[in-house]
């Protein structure tokens, strides 16, 4: 790599960036004025809210029996307390629904105790009836409250004694800062990390589609530059941006909490008496540290979400589920009970909430940092890798749409045949997401294994109408062939090993993250029907098909079709695995997801996974009805360690490997030959 080249590059690619004005804008504009602007005049509305609440006279009615008695005691009420104007009313529920009336009291006398029952009536949807109910609660509770204590004096009774017998005290052991950094440490990653998105957004979409809109990168590849050149110049300026508007963030939220808590000192709350600032700048840096390496991140997952689009309006739909994606993985900071973990550590953006959240109120380790700091690193190595492998591929670079999303273009121009598009399979992945997690959930909550049942079909009925609608070629998208009895034979057996295999990835991650599969088994009990059939109907069959023809099916269609065969193997498995919404059992799913795409690839049809599929999940099914039979059949599932625990598994190991090793010498024979250009 030429150092001069990818200098002169990286100047060229700092000017066109900075020649766009929204880059200036989010970068510099929204983190230095507009959060200041919106944090201040926020706090001052509601203060002037507050206050205007506070300083308001209420309307308040009172009806039946010791009436006048409640009147005179509103009328009573200091007005430097609140300010009461008792009113009366023909149809009190109209004149409250008006605002007539901010709310009216009911009042009822025991004959049998003389307790007296006072129903407070208003409005939950008004801002000034709420108030009013806690002006009249408060007035009633106090009134109550001295009732009481005349009644004891009556009967000879220490009042305090009696209605206070234990004096209770809080105590707050956290220090200032810490209960300082514990109020800002919900707010602040939130904020933070949406705005280095939004700073990275612009220069990431300005350096790759923007280029190709103006179609300066054609005049750029004639130069003598190599690619590797080229995407460092790019990375590196949109790194740049990245860093500069974390920086800029960090010290624009430092200048505003400070400039709160003097107004707040100003105004006599003693919330942040005591507070040191100077004790906050070691967490600060470290957390700067890790900021600077996730805007790194973020910088490489921009360009290359954005290096698919050839305009600058297609760039910004394609980074819009991204940023709502990253919004709501930041919202991780408000959560009271999630706590940052070694393996909470490792998930980007909600790590790097949660660290900051740590560090602003001083219960960090070390460990955990590291963990933060690598693992954002590695993410944007590994983005930086694949957007390399992006700009190597002229069918994303100069491709001629067929990526794109065309189930909303006219039917009649669609052509006939082929296999959906990227665009078509990214679009049905997300939909399928959501249809899954709001309609098939409720479904399965509803109707239990019967909902289970038919939130599987989902998975069938959505591609399969999309197909049919995008006049895709059914047996090429959905792989509806036998094949031959060779290569099924062959992809059963390398599944056997693949079943095998992914036993002992289960066990391993099962162990490292136990709650998850705790929680994984007893939701999956719930749907248990009480006939093994039924069970294996459920569990087993149903999955297997409905499953192997989205994932297997669609999906792999038509990522094979545009990118490397490793590449669309990968994708796929880490989809199949975030589907299955289970951290113990990600790696294990996703190890056999592309797995099953191999065999798929392989064989070139989807039959050799459909009962792949259900050999693993009816010997899940077999271990859910039958535990104790199959312990004593495979002493290897059951607990301690005993020697013959140990044979059992040795043969198990060894039968999957040797299957394993067959399959792939079956499935390598007269394999099919797919071509590799226009693939990446």
């Amino acid at each position: 790599m030429n150092s001069r080249i990818v200098k002169q590059l990286f100047k060229k690619e700092m000017l066109d960036v900075l020649r766009d004005k929204k880059t200036v804008l989010m970068m510099v504009i929204v983190p230095l004025i507009v959060y200041p602007l919106i944090l201040i005049l926020g706090m001052q509305v509601m203060t002037g809210v507050s206050q205007e609440m506070a300083k308001s006279t209420y309307k308040i009615a009172v009806v039946g029996q010791c009436k006048e008695q409640y009147i005179s005691l509103f009328k009573d009420v200091d007005e430097s307390t609140y300010s009461v104007e008792i009113v009366t009313s023909d149809s009190l529920e109209q004149d409250l629904l008006k605002g007539d009336v901010d709310c009216y009291l009911e009042i009822t006398e025991d004959e049998a105790t003389g307790v007296e029952n006072v129903n407070i009536y208003y409005l939950s949807a008004s801002s000034r009836s709420n108030y009013a109910v806690d002006v009249a609660y408060e007035i009633i509770k106090d009134y109550s409250r001295a009732k009481t204590e005349a009644m004891l004096v009556d009967a000879n009774l220490d009042p305090e004694l009696v209605l206070s017998p234990i004096k209770l005290e809080y105590v707050d052991k956290s220090t200032a800062e810490e209960s300082t950094g514990s109020l800002l440490g919900s707010m602040l990653p939130f904020m933070l990390v949406v705005s280095i998105l939004m700073g990275t957004m612009y220069p990431a979409i300005d350096t790759t589609s923007g280029e190709k809109e103006r179609g300066t990168l054609e005049t750029v590849l004639t130069l003598p530059v190599t690619s590797r050149e080229l995407i460092f110049s790019k990375f590196l300026a949109v790194s740049i941006f990245g860093i500069a508007s974390a920086l800029l963030n960090i010290l624009s939220m430092c200048g505003v909490m400070a400039y709160m808590m003097n107004m707040m000192k100003t105004m006599g709350a003693n919330s942040f008496d005591g507070v040191d600032i100077g004790k906050f700048v070691g967490p600060m840096l470290i957390g700067t540290l890790c900021v600077f390496a996730f805007a790194v991140f973020v910088s490489a997952l921009s360009m290359c979400v954005c290096a698919f689009a050839k305009s600058y309006k297609e760039a910004n739909n394609y980074i819009t589920p991204v940023t709502l994606v990253v919004m709501l993985a930041s919202f991780v900071s408000f959560l009271p009970n999630v706590e940052l973990t070694k393996n909470m550590a490792l998930i980007p953006v909600v790590n790097i909430c949660l660290l900051l959240r740590d560090l602003l109120v001083f219960k960090f380790n070390y460990l955990n940092v590291l963990i933060v700091l690598l693992s954002n690193v590695i993410y944007g190595i590994m983005a930086t890798l694949v957007l390399g492998r992006i700009y190597n591929s002229e069918s994303v670079m100069f491709g001629d749409g067929q990526s794109g999303i065309q189930l909303f273009e006219k039917r009649s121009n669609m052509k006939k045949g082929g296999v959906p598009t990227l665009g078509d399979c990214g679009f049905v992945v997300v939909l399928m997401a959501f249809i899954y997690l709001y309609v098939g959930s409720s479904l399965q909550l509803q109707l239990g294994a019967t909902g289970l049942v038919l939130s599987q079909l989902l998975f069938v009925a959505v591609p399969l109408v999309i197909a049919i609608y995008s006049k895709k070629s059914l047996i090429e998208t959905f792989k509806l062939r036998i094949g031959s009895v060779k290569k099924l034979v062959g992809g059963v057996l390398l599944g056997v090993g693949v079943i095998v295999a992914g036993l002992v990835i289960s066990v391993i991650s099962s162990y490292i993250f136990a709650e998850s599969a705790g929680a994984s088994q007893e939701g999956l009990m719930s749907f248990v029907p009480e006939s093994f059939l039924a069970g294996l109907l459920v569990i087993a069959l149903t999955p297997a098909i409905c499953e192997e023809m989205f994932f297997r099916g669609y999906v792999f269609a038509a990522l094979e079709n545009k990118l490397k065969i490793v590449t669309a193997i990968l994708i796929n498995g880490a989809l199949f695995g975030v589907f299955h919404m289970s951290l113990a059992k990600f790696v294990g799913t996703a190890f056999l997801g592309a797995m099953l795409c191999y065999i798929g690839y392989k064989t070139r049809s989807i039959l050799p996974g459909i009962i792949i599929h259900f050999m693993n999940n009816a010997f899940s099914c077999l271990l859910l009805y039958y535990p104790d039979k199959m312990v004593r059949l495979m002493p290897v599932l059951g607990d301690g360690e005993s020697s013959e625990r140990m044979v059992s598994g040795a043969i198990v190991i060894v039968a999957g490997l040797l299957c394993g090793i067959i399959g792939l010498m079956l499935l390598s024979k007269n394999s099919s030959k797919i071509l590799e250009n226009e693939k990446i």
